[in-house]
């Protein structure tokens, strides 16, 4: 079984649940955010910009790919485009472990920078939800 075979699996539940995943997330830092923050704006602002950063990813990262699908250079079932597309993807998945860590286990001086990351670190997600609509559209061409 090769690599692609094995993330195909992973590339569906992506796109199916991480959009669901994301809201949650924002909503929980939120009530969270309220609770335990002593910035409101802070609070509701790194919330919604989370949001907004998500759906941005998504956008950019289906205009990317999709410009790269009909690149003329680049034939449309080529696994140079395949293995693009799985690039993003993981990509997406890695710098939401990166910031998530990065944000529970790194000290900084600033006041609540750890809740920042922790809250933006679902926005890379974005491009992993991207990078698999655009996978099925690949599997949809040939």
């Amino acid at each position: 079984m090769n690599l692609v075979q094995r993330l195909q699996p992973y590339i569906t539940f992506s796109e199916k649940w991480l959009t669901k995943f994301s809201l949650l997330w924002c909503s929980i830092s939120l009530l969270i955010g309220l609770y335990a923050i002593n910035d409101f704006a802070l609070a509701i602002a790194a919330p919604l910009m989370t949001v907004f950063m998500y759906f941005a990813a998504i956008v950019m990262a289906k205009f990317v790919l999709g410009f790269q699908r009909v690149n003329p250079l680049i034939p449309p079932k080529s696994k140079f485009l395949k293995y693009f597309i799985l690039l993003f993807w993981a990509f997406g998945v890695f710098a939401f472990f990166n910031f998530l860590l990065t944000g529970i286990f790194q000290t900084t001086e600033f006041e609540n920078s750890n809740y920042f990351m922790v809250v933006g670190s679902v926005f890379p997600l974005g491009v992993s939800v991207g990078s698999a609509k655009e996978w099925n559209k690949y599997l949809a061409i040939g």
